[in-house]
């Protein structure tokens, strides 16, 4: 039930449908159309796109529908009964689309996950989705910052000498947005910040589809690039994760090839800390965009400012209403960023419980993930790099504690998720096809695209 028997001249379809859903990541701010009201993204209808190819493939498809419900069920049923209790705990008041967007973000992450499962976890996809989803974004904003008489190389010089972040969002960034928005809707700083998730993921699943177990020169060349990029959006919570999920690959990956020569590992470890070093070396020094990142990373900006000041807010209705909690409100013109205050805040201790489990059920899933690929030699047998797969939810759990939207994670932050869960459940197939080939028939290898 793989695409082994999908006809030869259409077996492309698939994987490529699905490296475009990957590649379309970072241009969320661009709309294909307005249906009911709710717009209609790049990246949302490339997932609709795959969605309906799936469709067409029957046999992939019933494979990824047969095992991925009990792959996921222990959390989607509990973060589905909070949309559930949330629905009733906003009803009759204002739900701005919060929950409707949910449940389509939740659904095209289930494609997304069963289009891994029907292609197999195919690296070419993975490669090809990653390094379009970085060079896509890079030459649609570079076109549209000709015509507000911008490039990136400017932009970058400009950056560089004054450190002004405001010319960044305000001159470069929100202009680009706006050309190609519809009239009446201003672009946000939200923008910005889902390019910069898109970015770090479209990264790690580049990362994670090199072949072989040669280093990949390549991709740290992309790595750099894709750092880059987020030092200029500089959003401050991606950049952290960007700190987090690279050096955790490494370690991972350091891990699973074993410790045969304590001298190579003492001195990667050496140099890893060399490294550190030269970053605070740089952070010294004086000059503008250094001195704007460092204040970014002081926690004493508008931001930090105005979100501890959410959190006191909300703490302060939960106290009025802890049991069914107050509805839907905002602190200066926003939403709490914060998922499970806002779960409380909004729909009671009932809500604030389903998504705590969710949450943590995610948490013990990735962690015995991690410990399998780690200590169990044999657990992870596809070509995909299980190092990179491992830091793909480390994306939406931390985000949901300090995004908008009420902490509820964005479509790219479902997709990571759903990666990382179609990939296991990928993988758990292929160990057990080996087995049964090993027995019935050792030529036969049921997840080869050729």
């Amino acid at each position: 039930m793989t695409l082994a028997r999908v006809p030869r001249s259409v077996r492309w379809v698939l994987p490529c449908a699905l490296a475009l859903v990957i590649a379309a990541l970072p241009l969320s701010w661009i709309p294909v159309a307005t249906v009911g009201g709710f717009n209609l993204q790049l990246p949302y209808a490339a997932a609709l796109l795959l969605g309906i190819l799936l469709w067409l493939f029957p046999d992939p498809l019933a494979l990824g529908l047969k095992h991925l419900p009990s792959a996921v069920a222990p959390w989607l049923v509990a973060y589905l009964l909070y949309l559930v209790v949330l629905h009733f705990g906003l009803a009759g008041g204002a739900t701005k689309g919060m929950i409707l967007r949910q449940v389509f973000f939740l659904t095209c992450g289930c494609i997304f996950a069963l289009g891994i499962v029907a292609t197999g976890a195919d690296t070419r996809m993975f490669r090809t989705g990653g390094f379009l989803a970085l060079v896509s974004f890079l030459a649609v904003s570079e076109v549209l910052a000709w015509q507000i008489g911008l490039s990136w190389i400017t932009v970058i010089q400009h950056l560089v000498s004054s450190g002004d972040l405001d010319f960044v969002f305000y001159q470069f960034l929100k202009q680009m947005f706006q050309l190609v928005l519809p009239s009446g809707v201003e672009a946000q700083a939200s923008d910005k910040n889902a390019v910069a998730v898109a970015i770090l993921t479209g990264l790690i699943l580049f990362r994670a589809g090199h072949p072989g177990d040669r280093s990949d020169r390549f991709g740290q060349i992309v790595t750099l690039l894709a750092l880059a990029i987020l030092v200029v959006l500089n959003t401050r919570s991606v950049l952290l994760l960007a700190a987090i999920a690279l050096p955790f690959a490494g370690w991972i990956a350091t891990m699973r090839e074993g410790v045969r020569d304590v001298g190579a590992l003492v001195l990667k470890t050496l140099l890893f800390f060399g490294l550190m070093a030269g970053g605070v070396l740089v952070i010294s020094m004086d000059t503008a965009a250094v001195a704007m990142i460092g204040e970014r990373f002081s926690f004493a900006d508008d931001s930090s400012g105005n979100r501890l000041g959410q959190y006191a807010w909300a703490l302060a209705r939960i106290e009025e209403n802890p049991l069914w909690g107050s509805g839907l409100g905002t602190f200066k013109g926003q939403p709490v960023h914060n998922l499970f205050l806002g779960a409380w805040m909004h729909a009671g201790i009932f809500a604030f419980v389903l998504v705590v489990f969710a949450y943590l059920s995610i948490v013990i899933g990735w962690f015995l993930f991690v410990v399998r690929a780690v200590t169990q030699k044999g657990y992870w047998v596809l070509a995909v790099r299980a190092e990179w797969i491992a830091v793909l939810p480390i994306v939406p759990l931390f985000r949901v504690w300090i995004s908008g939207d009420s902490g509820h994670p964005s479509f790219v932050e479902w997709t990571a998720l759903f990666a990382f869960y179609g990939l296991i459940l990928t993988n758990r197939i292929a160990k057990a096809d080996q087995r049964v080939s090993s027995v019935s028939d050792p030529q036969s290898r049921p997840f080869v695209l050729s």
